[in-house]
């Protein structure tokens, strides 16, 4: 085939041609639109999670005394929590269950909520004395249940789930290093 045969071909088929490349530009342009929809979605999920505060409440045995426990509660999350309420009640209403929310609930901020809560902020509840009535306690679960908003406004319901069992057996050894350190600065 010659030169001139392919441009004879060429200016026979020019509409066939066109049409057909024509269809391949417009479904290029439709997966382009796409993928471009898709990364707008995707851009808008990052930016909300970059925003958005999260409430963590885990139960933690002091560093100098591990037979008092306390209940941390922190924002884990990159955004500032507002308006944060919490709500104690144990899963079976036993009465370690109910000593534990009495002695926890000693923080004001448990029972009366915060205006705010920074990024990374946490804050100690009252403790208690896991030697004290350590069989009720230490089968205790407590289900906190924290509500806050967004600084978008968007609201938030976490159900976090407490059990002391998993501390039982716990210790440590020797006297932790800051302890010591004021002690010994006395």
């Amino acid at each position: 085939m010659s030169l001139a045969d392919v441009v004879a071909f060429l200016n026979q088929n020019a509409g066939v041609l066109s049409t057909v490349f024509s269809g391949i530009v417009m479904l290029a342009t439709v997966v382009y639109a796409i993928l471009t929809a898709s990364l707008v979605k995707e851009t808008r999920h990052m930016r909300e999670s970059q925003t958005e505060p999260r409430i963590e409440v885990t139960a933690s045995p002091r560093e100098e005394f591990v037979s008092i426990i306390v209940l941390r509660v922190k924002n884990i999350g990159l955004g500032p929590a507002y308006d944060v309420r919490f709500k104690l009640r144990g899963e079976s209403q036993s009465a370690g269950e109910s000593e534990l929310i009495q002695d926890f609930s000693k923080s004001q901020f448990l029972g009366k909520g915060l205006r705010y809560l920074g990024p990374g902020q946490e804050l100690r509840s009252g403790f208690t004395q896991m030697t004290k009535n350590f069989e009720g306690k230490i089968k205790a679960r407590l289900i906190v249940e924290a509500s806050y908003n967004s600084a978008t406004g968007k609201s938030y319901k976490d159900t976090i789930p407490v059990y002391f069992e998993e501390f039982e057996g716990y210790g440590t050894i020797g006297t932790p290093h800051l302890y010591a350190i004021a002690k010994a600065m006395e």
